[in-house]
């Protein structure tokens, strides 16, 4: 008889252009599935290897977070999941994650994920893994200044800020791998035995190709690069985010429950270049609709009430 998989969910976290899709989709290559291959966002110019995220779950990402008056470029600081609002919709999240991750075990990356970890976490009934990616921050912002319009440096490292104290606060209590980008890319074979191992520990099933992961891997596509000491010199970051990122680093490696480690006071510059970025006026609650394909894949209408 067949053994039945414990059912456990991996949240791959980071912030947007941290290298969180070459880590989600290394761990698919560990044998961990995704979502439905028909919900799969696809590559473009920005990813052309891939984002490897479900489509419908940023979108309701997406729209939770409009529906708290936040958007992704301004992720909110404090989230209730106990308030009727947030349960009704986690219900509705749960509902929706299970038709797009519809196996035991599942890898789920989004970066709109590092704000709303309090939500998921009370949301879902599985044991949650969290991975949570490291980038340098000037690498990051240089990133996305160029990837997305209108994104100036100052707000992007001002956004990383934000994603990274939420996510050092917030797995708090849960099985975490504090992961480096540059450990995955310089040595992909070393970082997979180390996640492997860290994956088993939670009872996650995994396989070891090497070989997959390095036909997926190509460091040419890496174009931003930023030495460690970096940070400490540039007259762009704030003293803040120099302390969040030795935080960060600090915490590098497996722990079978994450201690948060002490976080400075955010920047007020991120509070002010991020609040700019808010929606005009909250949103109205969002229904959504979804019917499965036959199993092949998941289609999801957006309609206002």
């Amino acid at each position: 008889m067949e053994a039945v998989e414990a059912e456990r969910g991996v949240l791959v976290l980071g912030m947007h252009r941290s290298g969180t899709s070459a880590v989600t989709r290394a761990i698919n290559l560990l044998g961990v599935p995704l979502c439905r291959p028909g919900d799969l966002f696809k590559g473009d110019g920005n990813n052309v290897k891939g984002y490897w995220e479900s489509r419908t779950m940023m979108q309701f990402n997406n729209e939770l977070l409009g529906s708290l008056g936040c958007s992704w470029r301004c992720p909110p600081t404090q989230l209730d999941p106990s308030a009727r609002r947030l349960a009704r919709e986690g219900a509705l999240g749960r509902r929706l994650l299970r038709l797009t991750h519809p196996t035991a075990q599942w890898a789920w990356k989004d970066p709109r994920n590092c704000a709303l970890v309090p939500f998921w976490r009370a949301a879902l009934p599985m044991p949650l893994v969290a991975v949570v990616v490291l980038r340098h921050p000037l690498e990051v912002a240089g990133s996305l200044a160029v990837q997305r319009e209108r994104f100036s440096r100052e707000e992007a490292l001002a956004l990383w800020e934000r994603n990274l104290r939420l996510v050092l606060r917030d797995c708090a209590g849960m099985p975490v791998l504090v992961t480096r980008y540059d450990d995955l890319i310089s040595d992909g074979r070393l970082w997979t035995a180390a996640t492997g191992d860290f994956l088993a520990s939670q009872e996650v099933v995994v396989r070891r190709d090497d070989g997959a992961l390095g036909q997926f891997l190509d460091e040419e596509l890496r174009h931003h690069r930023a030495a460690q000491a970096d940070l400490g010199s540039d007259s762009g970051a704030t003293e803040a985010q120099r302390l969040l990122w030795e935080a960060a680093l600090a915490r590098v490696g497996a722990h079978e429950h994450f201690a948060a480690p002490d976080l400075p006071e955010e920047s007020p510059s991120t509070v002010s270049l991020l609040e700019q970025n808010l929606p005009a006026k909250a949103r109205h609650r969002t229904r959504l609709w979804y019917r499965s394909l036959r199993g092949r894949s998941t289609a999801v209408v957006f309609d206002r009430e």
